[in-house]
């Protein structure tokens, strides 16, 4: 702390005096105002124009009323420091003092503030330029993470039309796939149908190639029995070797009449018994009408040979079929 400053009276100066209060201001200066106005006289307010008038009316108005506002506030201070002066009854030369060192105070806490302020002022600015680089690395690193979004924002959309696209190829590819599929599937079932028809239609032909084979082999089984009935008519039976060479059913014609032969030759005493024969014959032969019906063949009559008959060109024995067919015997 600085050492007081010495007061006047001991430099030796006069010591200024607490200004007394004074009368009121307000009305001398209105006088005043009131003389300055009345001395214009109606020739200079003649010579002017009139806006020029009203604007110098109205401004003098404004600084009126500025003016007696201050002379106001100045009034109302000098009437507050003289009540207090009165009320607290203080010594002028002690106020004074006391002033003065309150100003000294308070000119050392304003340089103590002054410092401290300088202080951190520094304090800011060091710390303001040891922020500035590290502001400018984080814009430009703010910079660069709004392009890196940019990007990434424009391959996430490219992303979302590509997903878009193969989408939409995909849908239209399941659906030509799925259009495939019903056509295949329409053709497979036209396929089965047709195909079920087909075996259908085999199958019938099937069961009546069936039928046909059961009554060939029914017509087969009664042209043998029919054959054996004549061997048996005629006294004689097949032996195995003229059974054996008798048509099967797959080798049997259905227009094709057969040859038998005798295993036996006639000799001439069996024409004797030619006409006994014959009648027994004609009694089966209407016998076997009955029952085997109308077949293909008509019942053979045999002619056996009888004494004086002519007989056919060949072997004696030779035994006469439908239509007129010969098998000679041993042949």
């Amino acid at each position: 702390m600085t050492a007081p400053a010495p007061n006047k009276e001991e430099l030796g100066e006069p010591r200024p005096r607490h200004p007394a209060p004074c009368p009121d201001p307000l009305p001398r200066s209105l006088a005043k105002l009131a003389d300055i106005l009345e001395s214009i006289g109606p020739q200079e307010e003649a010579e002017l124009p009139a806006q020029i008038l009203a604007e110098f009316v109205m401004d003098s108005r404004k600084k009126d009323k500025l003016l007696c506002s201050q002379l106001q506030v100045v009034d109302f201070l000098q009437n507050f420091l003289a009540q207090e002066d009165t009320a607290h009854g203080l010594n002028p030369l002690a106020s004074e003092d006391t002033s003065r060192q309150k100003a000294i105070a308070t000119k050392e806490q304003w340089k103590e503030l002054k410092a401290t302020y300088q202080e951190h002022v520094e304090a800011i600015t060091s710390a303001l330029n040891q922020a500035l680089p590290k502001m400018q690395e984080a814009q430009r690193k703010r910079a660069q993470l709004q392009d890196a979004l940019e990007q990434l924002q424009a391959k996430k959309q490219a992303a979302m039309e590509k997903r878009r696209t193969a989408q939409k190829q995909w849908q239209l590819q399941q659906e030509k796939h799925l259009q495939h599929l019903a056509e295949v599937s329409a053709e497979v079932r036209e396929c089965q149908i047709g195909t079920k028809q087909e075996f259908e239609q085999l199958y019938q032909e099937l069961a009546s190639l069936k039928q046909q084979t059961g009554q060939e082999q029914d017509k087969l089984q009664r042209h043998q029995t029919f054959l054996q009935l004549l061997y048996t008519l005629q006294g004689e039976l097949l032996s195995p070797e003229a059974e054996a060479e008798l048509p099967q059913e797959q080798d049997l014609p259905e227009d094709k009449p057969q040859q038998l032969t005798r295993p036996q030759e006639l000799n001439t005493g069996d024409c004797i018994g030619a006409s006994k024969v014959n009648e027994g014959w004609d009694r089966w032969a209407g016998r076997w009408r009955e029952i085997l019906g109308d077949g293909p063949y008509p019942l053979p009559k045999p002619c056996l040979p009888k004494a004086g008959c002519p007989q056919p060109a060949g072997h004696a024995s030779m035994l006469w079929l439908p239509g007129g067919q010969q098998h000679r015997e041993g042949s």
